[in-house]
């Protein structure tokens, strides 16, 4: 769906197509060899797929900020879609699914029931029904008197739980109709009652709460921790993660020499010590993993 002059929406981009493993890899590579891949109609030859779900994988493309797209110059890796290209072309490392999942959940415009799903819908033990209900509530009040289709957003909210929820059990690894999202355990499914759920911690590291503080603080010298943790895609938000293990993780930023966090008086601040960007913080972390 597309815009008004007031609010941009994008519901259902996906073609009803969940995020397939290997998906993002194919389409970086083949991107990359050919920009204008999506242009002509070789696209489902090229990607081994039927022509939606090349549709479907040019979406998913554009949703996670891995490409822009021209009439002229067709689609061209953006500087995220370099790195992760260059870095972890196969999305093997836990850290680049993180920053994938940022990208998504932090994007308004093109994934606007990831971000209202993730920053807005506060769900425990709830059926697929009332999750739907309670995002459906929450798009119309960013809409304001824009009409769009409600089977649209049903459409997006049974992605998002086959991208992020999975049943109880051993996954195949050679399924590859497992979403790589579903690696980060953020949405328990037990026979059908949905809950949010805080990560494992050991898939998840400094360097990701580094990424965040990066597009929370640019242009900035300070933070409040509050901001950090609660704002919209803070870290409780989409990252789901509570304050004990936040606190943790910011502890190991300070000291690494990145920030402070200065607690005493009632301040409860980060300030840089250290000049960091998302760029930065990404090629940091994949050259140390070299």
């Amino acid at each position: 769906m597309a815009t008004n002059s007031k609010v941009k929406i994008r519901l259902q981009g996906h073609e009803k197509f969940p995020l397939r493993e290997g998906w993002l890899s194919k389409g970086l590579l083949r991107v990359q060899d050919n920009p204008k891949v999506f242009q002509g109609k070789e696209g489902p030859d090229v990607f081994g797929i039927g022509n939606n779900m090349v549709k479907s994988l040019r979406y998913w493309l554009k949703a996670f900020n891995l490409i822009t797209e021209s009439p002229n110059n067709g689609a061209t890796l953006s500087r995220l879609g370099e790195i992760i290209c260059e870095y972890d072309p196969y999305i093997e490392d836990d850290f680049t699914v993180w920053i994938l999942h940022s990208q998504i959940a932090r994007n308004l415009y093109e994934a606007t029931s990831w971000y209202m799903f993730f920053n807005r819908c506060e769900i425990e033990e709830l059926s697929k029904e009332t999750i739907e209900k309670i995002l459906l509530r929450e798009i119309r009040k960013y809409a304001l008197d824009q009409t769009f289709s409600e089977k649209s957003v049903k459409a997006d909210l049974d992605v998002i739980l086959s991208m992020y929820g999975k049943k109880k059990g051993i996954v195949d690894p050679e399924d590859n109709s497992i979403s790589p999202f579903s690696r980060l355990k953020l949405l328990k499914n037990i026979d059908g009652s949905y809950s949010k759920s805080q990560p494992d911690r050991n898939s998840i590291n400094e360097w990701v709460v580094l990424y965040e503080l990066s597009k929370k603080m640019d242009g900035k010298d300070s933070i409040s921790i509050e901001q950090i943790l609660n704002d919209e895609c803070g870290l409780n938000k989409i990252y789901q993660l509570n304050a004990v293990v936040s606190s943790e993780l910011l502890d190991c930023l300070d000291a690494l020499g990145y920030i402070r966090v200065d607690r005493t008086a009632g301040l409860d601040m980060i300030y840089k010590t250290k000049d960091f960007n998302a760029e930065k913080v990404l090629l940091e972390y994949y050259e140390n993993q070299r």
